[in-house]
């Protein structure tokens, strides 16, 4: 348990987000039926704000109070099972990587038939996102308030 943004957050020993039963919707699918690039990285996003909100930010804190946002460095993606709009997506957000500046977010995608169904690894992706501060126009350090609630969350090297 620690305190975040006057907070007291209690943490299980599963530290990540996750978000479950997301729907597939045709829209997010290519011409062969299949979830398009376009919506992991949108669930992405998804994991990003939630795991944010589960610390206890707003998606836009840092950027209203210290004009400090995350932009994209790096972001990789390994697909290893198709989805299409008969499924449903099961969503976990891990902290893999803190730097000086910079963190990198593990996202792991589970497909399901049904709700309670089998859960089947179908895409793993890795974010990068740095630090940067608008109104210098450089890469600042991670506040430090960030980078405390990030550390407690880090998944640990194996």
């Amino acid at each position: 348990m620690f305190l975040c943004s006057g907070k007291q957050l209690v943490f299980d020993e599963k530290l990540n987000y996750d978000k479950k039963n997301i729907r597939v919707l045709p829209d997010d699918t290519d011409a062969f039926g299949r979830l398009n690039w376009h919506a992991y990285v949108r669930y992405c996003e998804e994991g990003e704000a939630g795991l944010m909100e589960m610390l206890g930010f707003s998606i836009m804190h840092f950027y209203r109070e210290q004009k400090i946002y995350f932009p994209r460095r790096a972001a990789t993606f390994e697909y290893l099972s198709p989805v299409s709009p008969d499924n449903l997506i099961d969503i976990e957000t891990t902290v893999k990587k803190l730097g000086k500046t910079s963190f990198t977010l593990s996202h792991s995608f589970f497909k399901k038939n049904c709700e309670d169904g089998e859960r089947i690894l179908s895409a793993k992706a890795e974010i990068t996102a740095v630090a940067f501060n608008d109104q210098i126009h450089e890469k600042v350090e991670l506040p430090v308030e960030l980078k405390e609630a990030l550390r407690r969350i880090l998944v640990s090297p194996k």
